[in-house]
């Protein structure tokens, strides 16, 4: 799993501060499963998820976590913004295949790359 298969540490978004500014001062796009907020980011791209309880047993959280990881690691690339991305899981996330989540997360990359974040 290591190695190019695993979302780098500094591509992720640590540190309960840097939690709270995106939260504070980001742009919000909801979806029908996700919450997703952006703010502009200093040095890269980086990602912050979270997925509480209420969407499903531990097993399906990871997983779902792992998926969204998956999908944030091939597409930061093609948006040219330089943003801190946390999604939000939503309680009816539970019910999602993979295909389902790349398709919802997919149309907000697509609109990352037409709104301005700066």
């Amino acid at each position: 799993m290591k190695g190019e298969h695993s979302l780098e540490k500094f591509r992720r978004i640590r540190r309960s501060s840097d939690y709270q500014r995106c939260w504070q001062e980001g742009q919000r796009y909801h979806t029908t499963h996700f919450v997703v907020i952006v703010n502009p980011g200093r040095d890269f791209s980086r990602l912050g998820i979270t997925v509480s309880s209420k969407v499903g047993n531990a097993v399906y959280r990871n997983l779902l976590k792992r998926w969204i990881r998956d999908l944030f690691r091939n597409n930061h690339k093609h948006f040219d913004l330089i943003v801190d991305i946390s999604i939000i899981a939503k309680r009816q996330a539970r019910c999602l295949s993979h295909l389902q989540v790349d398709r919802e997360l997919l149309t907000v990359f697509t609109r990352l790359e037409t709104d301005e974040h700066v």
